[in-house]
Formats: structure tokens, C-alpha cells, sequence
């Protein structure tokens, strides 16, 4: 089974909001860097995967990008925080607390000295429109990303508190705290009013295969 690792880009009038940064490039030339040999997981990645690359492809320099919003810090959603040092970083406090120093977390990608972290706590607004909602669940501090665009009406980046489009239609997904992500996927329909093609989830072959992938963009 394949499944996708994407970023979500967003432009605001306040500045270039990134949510998640994705694999890092090490995984191109060494697929095992991270979870080692032994793992049943098999990263495919080229050098045009890159989040760097991504960005050029639409015109958008690391150093423009005005807030990075990570869902949490796992290696394939932080794992290009270090390319953006002119960056804030939005993190939910009780997850930087939990992620700090803990080997599932690699402190390689992320807790980079010169990267500027700011704890949140619970919602919090990024810039007119565009908001972190809590989605805790899958990790302690878990939280996904809220948009209200003009004519799509209001999104939801879901992070990993979505594997999957099935997870939001059932209302149910493996989780180390199952009873928090169901209360998670719950909030999630919740914010879109069960349109269930505006809730973008994490690991989901089939719906990114339908998604409107840069340079097409949402409005």
C-alpha cells in the first residue's frame, strides 16, 4: 500500500502560512535513515519531493514563508523544519512538552536552535480566517489547521488526526488515545458540516489522488 506525505501551503494576507514540512531529503538517497532497515516501512522520495523543490515549483522562496503550523512533530511532519529559519513555528505547548527528548520524535528534524518555536494552547488564530483547532489523539497536543476561503468555504488540514477519509466517515481510528481521536474526528466533521471534501486528511491515496495539487489551488 502507498500513501501520500503532503504540506499544505497558504496564502494569507498576513503572509505565507506553511502546515507541515514533510519528509526530509535524507530519506532520497537513504529511505531507512530514520525508522532503520528493520522497518516494514519503504520511503519513496526524489529529489523533485523535497519541500524546498515543491515551493520553487510555485514560485515561493523557504525564506518567505511567514508561520510554519505543525500538526505534531513526528519525522514526516516536522522533518523540514529546518529549512526555514526565518519562520515562527506554531506548536501546541503540551505537545512540544511530550516531544521534547523523546526518541519518537526525532529531535534532528525540529529542535534546531535557531528555529523559533511558539507554544499555543488550544485554538488559536494564525491570521484573518485561518486558525490551529486541538485534534489530540494521535499524539498529546495533536492539532489540525481551520481555514475559511471564499469560495470553498471553510477547510480543515487534518494533520494525523485523519489517516484517512474512512476515519472521519466511520468516526474511528487507531490512536494511542482512541477515545480523545474519536472525540478529534467528531470536532473535525464538525468544522466542515460533514463535507467530507473539505477535511483534508493525512495518509489517504485515494483522496489526494482527487486533490487539486499545486499549482492548482483552492480559492
Amino acid at each position: 500500500m502507498r500513501i501520500p506525505v503532503w504540506s499544505g501551503l497558504l496564502r494569507t494576507d498576513e503572509g505565507l502560512v506553511l502546515f507541515d514540512t514533510g519528509l526530509h531529503p535524507v530519506h532520497i538517497e537513504r529511505p531507512d535513515a530514520t525508522y532503520g532497515p528493520q522497518s516494514s516501512l519503504a520511503i519513496v522520495m526524489s529529489s523533485e519531493d523535497a519541500i524546498v523543490a515543491r515551493l520553487a515549483s510555485v514560485g515561493v522562496r523557504p525564506d518567505e514563508i511567514a508561520v510554519v503550523v505543525n500538526s505534531h512533530l513526528h519525522f514526516d511532519h516536522a522533518g523540514n523544519n529546518g529549512a526555514f529559519p526565518k519562520a515562527t513555528f506554531v506548536v501546541q505547548a503540551d505537545h512540544l512538552a511530550f516531544a521534547k527528548g523523546n526518541p519518537r520524535f526525532p529531535g534532528v528534524y525540529w529542535d534546531i536552535a535557531e528555529l523559533t518555536y511558539l507554544p499555543t494552547t488550544g485554538r488559536a488564530r494564525i491570521a484573518k480566517g485561518v486558525e490551529v483547532v486541538p485534534t489530540p489523539g494521535h499524539a498529546p497536543g495533536h492539532q489540525s489547521l481551520a481555514a475559511d476561503l471564499p469560495e470553498s468555504g471553510r477547510v480543515v488540514l487534518c494533520g494525523d488526526a485523519a489517516f484517512t477519509r474512512e476515519n472521519l466517515e466511520r468516526g474511528v481510528i487507531r490512536a494511542p488515545d482512541e477515545a480523545a481521536a474519536e472525540e478529534s474526528l467528531a470536532y473535525i466533521r464538525s468544522l466542515v458540516k460533514d463535507d467530507l471534501d473539505r477535511a483534508f486528511v493525512s495518509h489517504d491515496m485515494a483522496a489526494w489522488s482527487g486533490w487539486r495539487s499545486a499549482p492548482r489551488t483552492y480559492r
